[in-house]
This record gives structure tokens, sequence and C-alpha cells, in this order.
């Protein structure tokens, strides 16, 4: 038996072939292998997980259904003219910081470069070799 394993696998490949093919016969265990039980075999347990999922959603939306209605209410409390008007400073904050915080970095990284190169650069004229 364990030379029939160590061959190679296309060689055995047409044995494979006619074991699923064979006719129906009680002496072969696969005799029920055939087409339409290779494709219920591949789409059965793929038509279940659909069917699972579908009915777990339908669930999950019935029962948040009714708080719907809640949240909608309370998004109007909570997004009410009055509570939203922001003062111009903070406005002008939220625009100048994210601006002028990397260029402020750029600037900052530029000249510590910069300072290490000419650093290098002065060092390289005083001992040349």
């Amino acid at each position: 038996m364990a030379s029939f394993w160590s061959s190679s696998l296309p060689s055995r490949l047409p044995f494979f072939l006619l074991l699923l093919q064979s006719p129906s016969s009680h002496a072969d265990p696969f005799h029920w292998v055939g087409p339409g039980a290779l494709a219920g075999l591949a789409v059965l347990p793929l038509l279940l997980l659909q069917l699972v999922a579908g009915l777990l959603f339908l669930g999950l939306q019935r029962r948040l259904r009714g708080k719907l209605r809640a949240e909608i209410e309370s998004l109007h409390r909570t997004f009410d003219p009055h509570f939203l008007r922001v003062p111009c400073w903070k406005v002008t904050l939220f625009v100048i910081v994210p601006v002028l915080g990397p260029l402020a970095a750029l600037v900052i990284c530029y000249n510590w470069l910069h300072r290490r190169l000419a650093g290098q650069f002065l060092e390289e004229l005083r001992n040349p070799f």
C-alpha cells in the first residue's frame, strides 16, 4: 500500500477517475459519488452558511428596529442648532494647527539635517584623508 501512495499522483489519476465514474455497485464504496453529489457537497454548506447569516441579520434588524426611533430623537436633540454654534477661534485653530504643525516639523528637520551635513563637510575639509 505504501508503494501505491509513494508513486506520483498524476500517474494514479486515471485510477481515481475510474473510481468516481464506475457504475453503481455495492462493492464500490464510492458508487454514490457522481457529478450531482459532488456539486451538492460543494454548494450545500455555502447555502446553509448564507441562510444562517441572513437569518441572523434579519433577527438583529428586527431587534434594532424599536431602538432606531429613540436614537433618531436623541440625534435631533443632540444636533440642535443652538448647541452646534462653534466660536470663530475654534474654527481658526482647527484649520491652522494641522497646517503649521507639519511646517514646523519640516523646518526643524531641515535645520537639523543642514547642521549635520555642514558639520560633516567641515570635518572632511579639516581631515581630507
